[in-house]
């Protein structure tokens, strides 16, 4: 990543840090984990508790890491079905 990206990612997580519960509920995975970590990080957010902030971010890897699962099945589903297609099309060109 180029500095200037980083840095326009962090100044926008910076400006989440501060949205309601509400408006977190709409970012993905990946971006929860990583304003839960610059938060653990730089100790942002005056609802601090190290504890209670690890095991948020613990439970948020968890989640992503399902997450992760699910879609490595699901490519891999979608990568064999590709391949079965790809037979049938070449099958169809030699007969």
């Amino acid at each position: 990543m180029s500095g200037t990206k980083v840095k326009s990612r962090l100044i926008g997580f910076s400006s989440v840090l501060s949205k309601s519960k509400d408006e977190e509920t709409n970012m993905n995975e990946f971006d929860k984990v990583e304003v839960e970590l610059n938060a653990l990080k730089g100790h942002k957010t005056s609802r601090f508790d190290g504890t209670m902030q690890v095991e948020e971010v613990q439970n948020l890897l968890q989640k992503m890491e399902l997450s992760i699962q699910d879609l490595e099945q699901g490519l891999e589903c979608l990568f064999r079905r590709l391949i079965r297609t790809r037979v049938s099309l070449l099958n169809i060109l030699n007969h």
